[in-house]
C-alpha cells in the first residue's frame, strides 16, 4: 500500500476507470506519470464512436471522451471531462467537447461519485457518435438542431 496520497488518488481513479472499460492514454504506468503536471497524461474511453478505429489526423479527427487532472482557471486542481466529439467549440454544441471540472474532495480525493454520474451521461453518448457525422458538422458547419 502505498503512502504517497497523489499516487494513492491517481491509482483510485485508475482502477475506478478501467472498471468502467477506460484505458490509461498512451499505456503508461499510472505510478510514473504526475498526472496533474502533464496535460497529455490521462485515460480515454475506447468504446467512443461505437468502438470505431479512426486515423488520426491534426485538427480534424473528432476525440474520444477522455479524462486528466488538471487545474482549473483559477489554478486550482480538478478532474476534469472531455465528452467526445470536435476539439475548439467547432461545430454545433451537441459535437462540442466542453471541458467538465469535477472539483476534488475537501480532502484532496477524486470524487469519485460526482466523476460517475458526468460518466453515466457522457460514456452512452460517445458510444453512439457517428464520427463522420462530427467530421462533417466541423466542416459544414453546426448541425441543424
Amino acid at each position: 500500500m502505498t503512502t504517497d496520497p497523489l499516487f494513492a488518488r491517481q491509482l483510485a481513479v485508475h482502477e475506478f476507470l478501467l472498471a468502467r472499460g477506460w484505458h490509461l492514454a498512451g499505456g503508461r504506468d499510472p505510478g510514473r506519470d504526475r498526472f496533474a503536471d502533464d496535460p497529455t497524461a490521462g485515460w480515454h474511453y475506447p468504446a467512443s464512436f461505437g468502438g470505431q478505429h479512426i486515423n488520426e489526423v491534426a485538427t480534424t479527427t473528432p476525440v474520444r471522451l477522455q479524462s486528466y487532472f488538471t487545474f482549473d482557471d483559477s489554478g486550482t486542481e480538478v478532474f476534469a471531462v472531455v465528452a467526445a466529439g470536435n476539439l475548439h467549440a467547432n461545430g454545433c454544441p451537441v459535437h462540442d467537447t466542453a471541458e467538465r471540472f469535477v472539483p476534488l474532495t475537501p480532502d484532496g480525493e477524486a470524487d469519485l461519485d460526482r466523476i460517475a454520474s458526468q460518466l453515466d451521461e457522457l460514456e452512452p453518448e460517445a458510444a453512439a457518435l457517428d464520427p463522420r457525422a462530427v467530421i462533417e458538422c466541423l466542416y459544414f458547419g453546426p448541425c441543424p438542431r
